[in-house]
């Protein structure tokens, strides 16, 4: 014991974690990346002993090469967009809260799952800490995914809680396991929104329909496992589409990113829905992926490059909107929404949310599944499916 020991101030230690990426874009780092995504048992709810034998034998040998391509898409020669805008948010949210927390009551960090940082090289800093006499005195885990889902939430909790039982120092600590009704996130999601619209008109473009695309799911998993991931989506589409100011509500729409596989996943499907549109006539689409707070494959690629490019070939013009990245007003709002959690009361942190009314659930579309199926997560359909 050291004789030498003082009391710690307080301090919160928060961490951002989100999934990571491949190393680089090669077939090597895909095969390694895809192991260790794929292997999830969040991620892929097959039985486990199924689904070993399809990984080795079926995917890993054969999709690293075809996913690598993917990732040659958006690659800018050092690194993916998730990474860059995860660490460059996080500087900037840090950057805000010398402002705010002058006192220093709270840090922020970064993580991911699957690459560097690791949520154990996080966890080695603050042991670090501790010895040095400027430990946090409580952990506080905010997974980037706005909304709720077993396989990114509860992921990202399995490994905490793997990371947890392998150290002797444990803090007090809490997990957020959602933040897609603040008025950080709904406010500037409409913020962003509102200016594509307004920038489109500006253009002479007439905007058909908006599109709220949301990262896809099994039926299965909300109908029979109660996962709450589809109401979230409900309650983001809707605070979302109320309070737009250059688009009537009824333009807009709640659809869900591909399918994979014979299950039936959460209706309706994008791709479908685009294609439909243009044939009827609605030519001019904005698309916006609010599951998502930085770019990543999913919207970079299969919405901002395959979309746009099938949109065109079936006569429409699809108009993706980035994610927030590292917007500024979102970054200083985000580093409020981080210090109230951190040092608010119970009132203050109610106060940093919206609540839809309970009327308005009535016209949330009801789940019904008709049929069974196999079970893959929308993550694996990234690395999976055949394109090249």
């Amino acid at each position: 014991m050291n004789p030498h020991f003082k009391q710690p101030k307080r301090k919160t230690k928060v961490v951002f974690v989100q999934l990571g990426s491949p190393e680089a874009p090669t077939p090597k780092a895909l095969r390694k990346y895809l192991r260790d995504f794929l292997g999830d048992p969040r991620v892929i709810d097959l039985n486990p002993w199924v689904w070993k034998f399809i990984l080795n034998c079926f995917v890993l040998p054969f999709r690293p090469k075809k996913s690598a391509k993917l990732y040659e898409r958006i690659w800018d020669g050092q690194s993916f967009p998730l990474i860059t805008n995860t660490a460059d948010f996080t500087d900037q949210v840090r950057e805000a809260l010398s402002e705010i927390d002058p006192h220093g009551y709270v840090e922020v960090n970064h993580a991911f799952l699957l690459s560097p940082p690791y949520v154990s090289d996080v966890y080695d800093s603050w042991e670090q800490d501790l010895k040095d006499g400027v430990g946090a005195t409580k952990l506080l885990v905010i997974p980037m995914f706005p909304q709720y889902s077993e396989s990114t939430i509860a992921s990202g909790i399995d490994a905490l809680a793997k990371e947890l039982g392998q150290r002797v120092k444990i803090p007090t600590f809490e997990v957020i396991t959602n933040f897609h009704r603040t008025r950080a996130f709904i406010d500037n999601s409409v913020r962003r929104l509102d200016a594509k619209l307004a920038e489109l008109k500006h253009q002479g473009v007439n905007v058909d329909k908006l599109l709220l695309t949301f990262h896809g799911m099994q039926k299965r998993r909300v109908v029979e496992k109660g996962d709450d991931y589809y109401r979230h989506c409900y309650e983001t589409f809707r605070l979302i589409v109320d309070r737009l100011e250059h688009l009537d509500s009824d333009k807009a729409m709640m659809t869900f990113q591909s399918r994979f596989g014979s299950e039936e996943w959460i209706t309706p499907y994008t791709e479908q829905v685009v294609e439909q549109l243009i044939a009827d006539g609605n030519k001019e689409i904005v698309v916006y992926s609010p599951s998502f707070v930085v770019d990543c494959l999913e919207t970079t690629d299969e919405l901002g490059h395959e979309l746009v490019n099938e949109a065109k070939e079936w006569g429409g013009n699809v108009h993706p909107v980035e994610c927030l990245n590292v917007d500024e007003q979102w970054c200083r709002d985000f580093a409020e929404y981080t210090f109230t959690q951190a040092e608010g009361s119970a009132q203050d942190k109610e106060d940093l949310e919206y609540r839809l009314e309970d009327d308005a659930y009535l016209e949330m579309p009801t789940l019904e599944l008709q049929e069974a199926g196999f079970s893959i997560s929308k993550e694996a359909l990234q690395h999976s499916r055949d394109t090249e």
